[in-house]
């Protein structure tokens, strides 16, 4: 005999319910990765690549970045990957394409997950491509029957969702992590100024305590707000920097978003690809000139 819930429903049909739930759940996780993915590949969050790693032996370029910078070598694997993702996330949000988008989206994240753990990758983002790739064999192991018919048509399904509601969060699906993707690309990663580029040093010393020297070349990252990387031989620093334009004042500290000790202090004149800085050391009270010349970026790739 079958026992009833307090609600008077059977066993079955409460447990048939939470699993509807668990793989609805799982569709929609692995979609709003998958479009994450994608949209921040569109946008420029992901495969973008340092001048400073540009500028460094390939035998002291850490696994992630050799990565990064192979995958972002062709914007057009990029691009197709990108639309790949967001195909596959768009599948997985309709319960008739489901089936689909699992059996394309759990290889390609389980891939991922392996390149994560192999290359080094941040630990989140291991986390992330494991989640997604667990939601999506989830998803095919609910269609195992449909697996073994070759991917026909999932006529199990039930209880779809009125039109208008699938509409909604698909507009959800691809608002969200595009508003979100387009903000990290323009606005958290970057904050333009006119010193983004690299720098060599033609006149003048500056040396953070750490450096073996004065820098010889500072790389102000166009793809990381604030960020300034200083070069001394084969060790580089990275600092905190922020620059007023209207006054032309510039401020370099010791840690990279954070304004702690204050290395640097003082005003800079741009004119062209030449770059006077007169500032002041908070430390010792000497004054500082500092001159650089930009570098162009064909230059930079072949000058080691």
């Amino acid at each position: 005999m079958t026992g009833q819930t307090p609600t008077g429903r059977d066993d079955g049909a409460a447990a048939r319910e939470e699993r509807n739930l668990l793989y609805s759940a799982c569709r929609w996780i692995a979609a709003l990765i998958l479009v994450q993915y994608g949209f921040a590949k569109l946008f420029g969050a992901q495969f973008t690549v340092l001048d400073s790693e540009l500028d460094k032996p390939m035998g002291t370029v850490s696994g992630f970045w050799l990565t990064w910078y192979y995958f972002g070598y062709s914007p057009i694997f990029g691009n197709l990957l990108a639309l790949l993702q967001i195909g596959l996330g768009l599948a997985l949000a309709f319960r008739r394409t489901a089936l689909l988008g699992a059996a394309g989206t759990a290889p390609l994240l389980g891939g991922i997950s392996v390149l994560n753990l192999s290359y080094g990758i941040a630990l989140d983002a291991l986390v992330v491509s494991l989640i997604g790739a667990g939601c999506a064999g989830y998803v095919l192991w609910r269609h195992r029957r449909e697996l073994k018919a070759v991917f026909w048509d999932d006529r199990a399904a039930s209880g779809a969702r009125p039109r208008w509601v699938r509409a909604v969060l698909v507009v959800l699906l691809l608002a969200v992590p595009a508003s979100c993707s387009y903000y990290v690309a323009n606005y958290n990663n970057r904050a333009p100024t006119a010193l983004d580029g690299t720098w060599e040093v033609t006149a003048g010393d500056f040396r953070p305590p750490g450096l073996p020297g004065p820098a010889e070349r500072a790389y102000f990252e166009h793809n990381r707000a604030h960020q300034l990387v200083l070069r001394s031989g084969w060790t580089w620093q990275t600092h905190h920097f922020e620059v007023d334009p209207a006054a032309r004042a510039i401020g370099v500290w010791r840690t990279w978003l954070r304004k702690d000790e204050q290395l640097l202090s003082g005003r800079y004149d741009l004119t062209g690809d030449r770059l006077v800085i007169t500032a002041t050391d908070p430390a010792s009270g000497r004054p500082l000139r500092w001159e650089l010349r930009r570098v162009p970026p064909g230059q930079l790739r072949r000058s080691l």
